[in-house]
Formats: C-alpha cells, structure tokens, sequence
C-alpha cells in the first residue's frame, strides 16, 4: 500500500488504480483519441498531475493519459508494437521473465492499432533502475533484444543527468490501461480481448502479485546491475589484486638504491601469506628470490649481509602475518622493529666475541677490544657498550662446553659467526673513526663513557699490573 499526500477518488477502482499507476505525478503525457495511430502525445512540465486528476482524466474518452516511474516501481511492462515480430514469440518473453523471478504477467492490448503491453505486477517495490536493467540484460539474454517500435521495456534503462548543472533524465512514459475510448482491452493467451473492465484487470493483478518469485528476482535485480555497470566492478577479490601487486613489486626487483627493505618486506609478505612459509623456509625464500631480482648485484648495497636481513624480515613477517585462509595470528606485542635491531646486535656482538677469542685475537685492553668488536660486529661504539655483559673484560667469560673450551651459542648466532668476513677471505679495511692517528669525532672521551672505559679514572677498568706502565 503506498502513502499519498494528496486524497485519493473515493470510487476504490479510482483508489486502486493510483495506488499502481500514481506514485510518480510528475512529468505525465496527455493525448487525443482521435487518431488511434498518432495521439499527439505531450508532456505536462507545468505541475504534478494530483491522483484525483489522474482518475478523472482516466475516465475521459476524449483524451488518453500516461505516466512515469519514481526511484521504486512495484511493477514492470514490456511494450511489443503491431507488426513485430516478437508478437508470434510470446512464449519465449514470457519464459525469459520467468528465469528472473516473473512469473505470471497480464496481457493487454494497448490500443486500436493491435499492439500489446505485457504487465508484470508485482507484490512490493524494487529500485526502479535495477528492475531496467534487470530487464533489458534478462531478455537479451534469451535472445530477445529490446528495440524501438520492436520491443520495449518500461522502465527503460535512462541515462544519468547532469545533476551538478541541474539536469533531471526521466523514465520513458507509458499510456495507462484500460482508458475508455482508446481500445485497451484485457487479452487471453491467444490475444482475443476477455474484457476492458478495471475489476477483472485488479483482479488478475492481484493472482500475479502472489505468484512472483521475491528471492528469485532479487538475485536477478543485483545481477542486472551489475551487468550495466559502464566502469564494471573489478572482476579481481582484494586479495588477488593483493597477490598481484605484490608480484608486480617483486619481479621488478632493484631499480635504484634504497629499496633493499621494501623489496625484503615484500617479498617476506608473500612468501609468509600466499606461499604459506615459516621459520628458516621462510628466511631461505626470501634470501633466494632477494638474490635473484633484476638489479640486486648492481643497485643493493648490502649484498654482504642479505642473509641476515632475509632473517630479519622473515621473523618480522612471521608475527604480522599469516598464511592465507588461516585464523589471524598477529602478535601485535611483539612487532618492534628497535627490538628486532637490538636483538640482531647482540647476535653479532656475541658472534664477533666467540670468533675473535677462538682465534686468539681477542684484546686484553678495553679499548683496543672495543675498536676490534665495532669493526668486527659492525656496530657502532654507542650500541657496543649498551651491551657491557656481553664482550666487557670484567663482565663477559667463556663458558666452558663439554671437554673444550668453546662458547656456546644460539642457532642465530651461529649463523652470524658464519656470515661474518674472516680476515683471510677479505682484504681488511680500516674504518675511517678508528685510523691510526685519526681520533673518533669528539675524542675518545665522547666515545667511552668516563665510568666504562678501562685505565685511569675508570671504575670498571681493565686492572692494571702494579707498579704502573
């Protein structure tokens, strides 16, 4: 039942007929019935044509009326012309309609000159551009092609206006049924008239209401959108086009410097969600397809350690993401990338330490192990002495291991051991803040703190033999 503002005629086929055919009063058509092949039709833009003009002007023969649609409609009709072909194929409409949820229609002759419009009633409202499309895309695709002077649907599938300038783009009109004087009659299936009566018309109305399939159609309603889309929807799922951008990224590899992180994360990325890779597999993967980008030996500046970093970002990847399809697992308390700095140093310190001691290189001296270990754990001063237990000569001891005298490491540091230089596979080079003659900037006494260096004045200094130097 739809809400007027405006009274209803007080006969109930009047009431009845502008509950269907008034929701939408404005831009009605009018024209003559004097010439059944050309009613002059016009367009009334002056005022919205009220429900009790509508019935009245609906019961004078001398004029015929029409109408448009609003945003809703609870109703559909296809137009086929006289002389179309599409008259013989009537069978074939009426199953393409039922294929969207259509299922009983009503047949009218629309006028004298023997075309026909096919109503297609239903039980509630549905967006009126959907039902267009619905339609238009329903029928072609059965063959049926709409056409004008062939076979029309109305709704119609309308262009959009220029609303910013004011522009409106109104559904096509279509005459009302029925109105006396214009030759509308009801049609049985073999299209001989049965009547032209307003209560066999609702009557038949109302069976067809009940015997539409809702769900059907509301599939059909979506499906139809879509398919008119001019920019249709992206065919891809978020997560393909995910998959697909982070491919396009890594196939590209290098192209410039600075880009080692953001190729190593994504690559970590994939291989952690679509490649479903954990662990050492995963810092493996990363390492292999790091390596094996376009651009890696000519642009990446830290092809020495590129298995370390691999490591880095594999973990990191690990706890942000998950393998695709499984439950989330992100541990949000553990993504620290300072943490994950700090942990990798102290890896590399301790590395740096047991490599030097087993070779019996390690300094006796705090300072001289200190320039050892800044050079060998590349790290800086600052970071090695945030970690006294680790290498300080008064804090740090080799623990003994079974028969020898070896240290004992994680599998992490292992592997730092292993990808630090040793001396006899490289040239060594001196780092410039530690060139014999060349003090570090600010001086020494901004390098060590006063309270860790060893000597004088140094509380935990290495002890000195006695009687001095």
């Amino acid at each position: 039942m739809y809400l007027f503002s405006e009274p209803l005629p007080s006969d109930p086929l009047g009431a009845k007929l502008c509950q269907i055919f008034g929701t939408y009063r404005w831009e009605t058509i009018e024209g003559d019935t004097h010439d059944a092949t050309s009613p002059n039709w016009r367009t009334v833009k002056n005022f919205p044509l009220r429900p009790r003009s509508l019935w009245l002007r609906w019961q004078d023969a001398a004029q015929l009326v029409g109408v448009r649609f609003g945003t809703t409609t609870a109703y559909a009709l296809l137009d086929i012309d006289a002389g179309s072909d599409y008259l013989r194929r009537l069978d074939d409409i009426k199953a393409a309609l039922e294929t969207l949820g259509i299922v009983r229609t009503l047949l009218v002759r629309s006028s004298w000159s023997g075309g026909v419009h096919l109503y297609c009633p239903l039980p509630k409202a549905v967006n009126t551009f959907e039902l267009a499309c619905t339609l238009k895309h329903g029928l072609e695709a059965q063959g049926l092609t709409l056409a004008e002077g062939q076979l029309e649907a109305f709704p119609n599938v309308k262009s959009y206006g220029r609303w910013w300038l004011g522009e409106f783009t109104e559904y096509n009109a279509h005459r009302l049924p029925l109105q006396p004087g214009s030759g509308s009659v009801l049609l049985d299936e073999h299209l001989q008239p049965t009547g032209a009566g307003l209560e066999r018309f609702f009557w038949a109305w109302q069976f067809a209401e009940q015997s539409q399939d809702m769900d059907l159609l509301a599939a059909a309603l979506k499906h139809g959108r879509d398919c008119d889309r001019k920019r249709p929807k992206l065919k891809h799922h978020p997560i393909e086009l995910w998959r697909l951008d982070l491919e396009a990224e890594i196939s590209e590899g290098w192209t410039a410097n600075g880009q080692t992180n953001s190729l190593l994360k994504s690559i970590a990325c994939y291989g952690r969600v679509f490649e479903r890779l954990a662990g050492d597999e995963l810092a493996e993967y990363v390492e292999r397809i790091a390596v094996t980008r376009p651009g890696f030996f000519q642009w990446c500046r830290h092809q020495h350690q590129i298995s370390r970093k691999a490591r880095t970002w594999a973990r990191a990847a690990e706890r942000y993401y998950w393998p695709l399809g499984e439950a989330p697992q992100r541990d949000k308390s553990a993504l620290n990338l300072n943490q994950e700095r700090a942990e990798d140093a102290q890896a590399r310190i301790r590395a740096a330490v047991v490599q030097l001691a087993k070779t019996g290189q390690l300094a006796e001296c705090v300072k001289q192990r200190a320039i050892q270990l800044c050079k060998q754990a590349r790290c800086s001063a600052k970071t090695l002495y945030k970690y006294l237990s680790l290498w300080h000569p008064e804090q740090w001891c080799v623990t003994p291991h079974g028969e020898g005298d070896t240290a004992q490491l994680s599998a992490a540091e292992e592997a730092s051991v292993r990808s630090l230089d040793t001396p006899s596979a490289k040239g060594l080079h001196t780092l410039e803040n530690f060139m014999k003659g060349v003090p570090p900037e600010g001086g020494y006494s901004e390098t060590f703190s006063p309270g860790e260096r060893g000597g004088a004045g140094g509380e935990r200094g290495f002890p000195q033999p006695a009687g001095g130097a």
